[in-house]
Formats: C-alpha cells, structure tokens, sequence
C-alpha cells in the first residue's frame, strides 16, 4: 500500500467494537483522533461529546458511510470482513478487533468462507461463532494496531 502526504485517518466501525478503549489508548500516543461510525441505536450523551458519528439505524449504514469517506491509506476497525474485502481493495489498511490485518490476498478465502456460513445457515439454521473476547485479545489488538500507526509516516 502507498504512503501518502496526507496523515491518515482512523474510521472505526462502532456498532459492535468491543476494543473502543484500546483505539482511544493507542490513538491518544499518535495524537490521532479516531473517528467512530454507529448507528442511532448506540447513541449516547457521552459518545456524542467525544464526536461520534451517528446514522440512521440501517441495513449497511455504517459500512456505507465509511465506503463513501475513506481514503486510500486510511486504517478501518472492522469486525464486518466483507467490508473489509471491499475495502483493501482501496489500498485502506483494514485490522479487526482481534488484531488481524485484513489483506487483498485475503478476499477469496473471506468470501468463500461467507458463503459456507450462508449454506450452513440455511441447512442447519445454526453456526459456531467466533470464541469469546478475552483480554488477551484486547492486549493483542493494541499491540498491532500501535505497531500499525508506528510504523505509518506522517503519524508521530
């Protein structure tokens, strides 16, 4: 991905983040503010003073709303993988809240595994979802998204 003259932004989609804290943590040390995206449903007083984006509660609001801003070597916290694939495409470096760098090479695998999980759904009506977040993913997330803007220029 191509570094650019112009100091990145940190787009992060809210609805279901659970690392808010660790990107404020890491962000605070780059004096980077971070910009988080949720739907109506998770407003709050306290968000709202922070500068939370708030949408329109809606099927893809958030994803579409980040599509429309983001910038090619912008950083995406993103637990939604298919946004993801749609994103690195972008030449934005996308991380999940478990600290995996999403790359293009990753799409077919991503995509191909959506659609195991749909013809599960369909059969099964049921899928084994991802095991429950510990603190030592919280830790790990922090490490690599800090290695991330570290090595990013125009952060300091």
């Amino acid at each position: 991905m191509s570094k650019s003259n112009q100091i990145p932004k940190i787009w992060v989609d809210a609805d279901s983040c659970p690392v808010q804290q660790e990107i404020y943590n890491v962000c605070s040390k780059f004096e980077v503010t971070p910009i988080f995206i949720a739907t109506v449903n998770h407003y709050s007083p306290e968000k709202a003073e922070q500068g939370w984006i708030f949408l329109d509660h809606g099927s893809q609001a958030v994803d579409l709303y980040i599509l429309n801003h983001v910038s090619a070597s912008d950083y995406v916290i993103t637990q939604d993988l298919s946004l993801a694939v749609l994103l690195t495409t972008r030449g934005v470096y996308v991380l999940t809240p478990r600290g995996k760098l999403i790359k293009d090479a990753d799409a077919d695998e991503i995509m191909n595994n959506k659609y195991l999980r749909q013809q599960s759904m369909k059969k099964n009506k049921k899928w084994k979802g991802p095991s429950a977040f510990k603190k030592e993913d919280r830790d790990y997330f922090q490490h690599v998204f800090e290695n991330l803007l570290a090595a990013q220029e125009g952060i300091q």
